[in-house]
């Protein structure tokens, strides 16, 4: 017996350091995408993280079904409509721009998981939604930032995380984590392929440079391989908004790697919207003890 309270708890932390890889990603991809093709940098990405899991999947072959890849396949979709459009992002506009409209999914969540499941938010979700967002705000928005294209694009990618999300809520809860896993990184790198294929002129040979190959492999390896198999394994353990909640943390991550990175200082409005991030999450939490208080711990 395993008290769910604390196996939640355990997803949300898990969730937060995905978080806080992630943020790490927006610099090293915007340097990429300066020198190199965007999308032929993404399948690069893609492609070492299929394979990487693809041999670690090989012993649950065996629970492989039709449901799982089709399932798999469209969580996929999601994930390289996300990349797509965030990539892209990052090559019209600036990090902090893409990471502040980024972080609109946790708006999306919750509008979503209402519109297509049915599913009302705890009030305590709903609290640390607005919260996390206002902070959200505070640690990244500057003045003078107007819509433009790239920032367009990147609301695109804040619709289609919202969506992925709530999937790998739904999916994680039927399949082999670790095969589901597979087949969505295979997905992305083949559409990832595809497009740059068509669409983009870089040669693959190019990314022996050091300058890409490095931030490629730790994108493949810790922001892609790990980061989306502990999503997909601990998601399932805690809600879709607490979840996008918790990812409001990735902002935050992204303005600290940009100050030791990129010599960016925080001002005391950046301060100030990374403790109404913090009390957020705290919001949230305080409703997981409400919520488990009022039934008995149930088996894991």
């Amino acid at each position: 017996m395993v008290n769910s309270k604390i196996i939640e708890y355990i997803a949300d932390a898990s969730i937060i350091i995905i978080a806080l890889i992630w943020g790490s990603t927006f610099i090293v991809v915007k340097q990429g995408v300066e020198t190199f093709e965007p999308i032929t940098f993404l399948f690069c990405r893609f492609f070492i993280a299929a394979l990487l899991m693809l041999l670690i999947s090989i012993p649950f072959f065996k629970k492989i079904s039709r449901r799982l890849i089709r399932d798999g396949i469209i969580l996929g979709l999601y994930l390289f409509l996300t990349f797509l459009f965030q990539t892209l992002a990052l090559e019209l506009s600036s990090a902090t721009e893409v990471g502040v409209l980024t972080g609109v999914y946790v708006l999306f969540v919750p509008v979503l998981s209402a519109i297509f499941f049915k599913k009302t938010p705890h009030l305590f979700s709903v609290i640390g939604v607005l919260i996390s967002a206002s902070g959200m705000l505070m640690v990244t928005y500057a003045p003078g930032m107007g819509i433009t294209y790239g920032q367009f694009l990147a609301v695109l990618n804040a619709f289609f995380i919202g969506l992925y999300i709530l999937q790998v809520d739904v999916y994680s809860r039927k399949h082999n984590v670790v095969v589901l896993t597979m087949v969505q990184l295979v997905t992305t790198a083949f559409m990832s392929g595809l497009y740059a294929l068509f669409f983009e002129s870089q040669s693959i040979a190019e990314v022996a440079r050091p300058e890409i190959l490095y931030p490629i492999i730790y994108l493949a390896v810790f922001a892609t391989v790990v980061c989306f198999f502990v999503q997909t394994a601990m998601q399932k353990y805690t809600t879709p908004t607490k979840a996008a909640i918790m990812f409001t943390i990735e902002p935050l991550s992204s303005a600290f790697f940009s100050y030791f990175l990129g010599g960016e200082v925080l001002g005391t409005r950046q301060y100030s919207g990374a403790a109404l991030i913090i009390l957020a999450i705290l919001v949230a939490e305080v409703g997981t003890a409400v919520k488990h208080s009022k039934k008995p711990a149930q088996p894991l």
